[in-house]
């Protein structure tokens, strides 16, 4: 005979089940966003959240998670946090899009100026794709020319994905205008400059990611961009606030001609920004740059909340802390498990590696380890994203789930 208890967790089940089967009838991708290239983890990954507190979600069958992506990073102060509770409370009952804009369009836009020393006019977006496309055609408008040097990942609109490899869809035309340069290479940079001057609109870049710039090398990057006559755009939208209040270019001291920020802007809510310099931001209104929902005030009210906060508190500094915490743990399992894994990059966006062995490289690697960190209440990872309301209780549950994932990567590796 089934007791209460186990009767309730089986009801909870079906629901979580019948959920499933529902988003499979209706939705072309029904499943998290990790669970896209990841099949094998459908069936033991939650693919819905029923609430969210701090760094943990809970899905639709009650069970508890550690969120280390926080939906690839926005989220740097953590689900529901007071400060964006708030906001959102204090605007219940305002119109979010009208014909007129919200006073808080300006305020987020001087708040903006006040931190990054790149920007002197800003417009907004929804998303980070949307600021990178609006940065490559002002580029484009501003120097009269068409060819992008790109280092990094700058969204999924054709101009830059076009270049990404053969994508069904994808006109064929639109490839060729732009090209990858490899990070801390001054030399291999001023070659690919030197090779497409005649038609070298901008170098877009994000300024640390996996890798940390060397002493000088993004003042040789702006020195190079000037030499050609060249725009430098920032793409910050993991560095802007998760390294610094006032971004990269903050931090090291080189200021852009162009800046994209996203993400972290409004702590989750959709909202990007494209900002730069008076007379390149001009051509924003020549490009044919503009959507339904620029002008949301739901978001921008939140934006001016945390923006007010990233101010006020040292966000980044307390995060990348806790990230370096985060590192620690990782590699510590990794290293006691007998394997040759580390956190690698900024320490509040960490990707988590493993080095090939044999048949199992970083992909299969990273899904044996999800599938056992699933298991012990943390959500898999590839980056890990710490938040502010990350707690020592969050990293103790992570440290016990890590430890158990790299010992069962390391069961699974060929043996000599």
């Amino acid at each position: 005979m089934v007791g209460s208890g186990l009767r309730r967790w089986l009801g909870r089940e079906d629901r979580e089940q019948l959920l499933r089967q529902r988003a499979e009838a209706v939705l072309a991708q029904p499943w998290a966003q990790f669970l896209w290239n990841n099949e094998p983890l459908r069936d033991v990954m939650p693919w819905y959240f029923a609430r969210g507190e701090g760094q943990r979600l809970w899905d639709e069958n009650g069970r508890e998670f550690i969120d280390l992506e926080l939906g690839v990073g926005p989220t740097l102060l953590g689900h529901n946090h007071p400060v964006v509770r708030e906001a959102l409370l204090q605007h219940v009952g305002a119109p979010i899009v009208t014909s007129l804009l919200h006073r808080y369009e300006v305020e987020v836009a001087e708040l903006l100026t006040s931190l990054f020393p790149g920007a002197e006019r800003v417009v907004f977006g929804k998303n980070g794709s949307d600021a990178c496309t609006a940065a490559a055609r002002v580029a484009r408008a501003a120097t009269g020319r068409n060819f992008m040097l790109c280092h990094g990942y700058h969204g999924w609109h054709d101009w830059f994905a076009a270049d990404m490899g053969q994508l069904p869809g994808m006109v064929p035309g639109f490839a060729g205008y732009t090209k990858q340069f490899p990070f801390n290479d001054v030399a291999a940079l001023e070659a690919l400059a030197d090779e497409h001057s005649h038609d070298l609109a901008a170098i877009m870049m994000e300024p640390a990611y996996r890798h940390f710039p060397q002493e000088g090398y993004l003042q040789a990057v702006r020195r190079i961009a000037d030499k050609h006559g060249a725009l430098l755009i920032f793409d910050e939208k993991i560095t802007a606030f998760r390294m610094h209040r006032g971004g990269a270019q903050t931090v090291y001291g080189v200021t852009p001609d162009l800046t994209c920020v996203g993400k972290s802007l409004a702590n989750g809510l959709p909202l990007s920004a494209l900002m730069g310099r008076k007379e390149v931001m001009e051509y924003v209104n020549r490009i044919f740059y503009g959507m339904t929902f620029q002008h949301d005030s739901v978001a921008l009210a939140v934006s001016r909340a945390c923006l007010e906060y990233y101010r006020d508190h040292d966000v980044a500094g307390d995060v990348n802390r806790k990230g370096e915490k985060l590192r620690r743990i990782f590699d510590d399992a990794s290293a006691a498990a007998g394997l040759t894994g580390r956190g690698v990059g900024l320490a509040a966006r960490m990707d988590v590696d493993f080095t090939p062995v044999g048949h199992l490289g970083l992909h299969e690697q990273r899904q044996i380890f999800a599938r056992e960190t699933i298991k012990r209440g943390v959500l898999p990872v590839r980056v890990a994203f710490p938040c502010e309301m990350l707690t020592d209780e969050d990293l103790e549950k992570v440290q016990r789930a890590f430890t158990y994932g790299c010992r069962k990567v390391a069961r699974a590796l060929p043996r000599a």
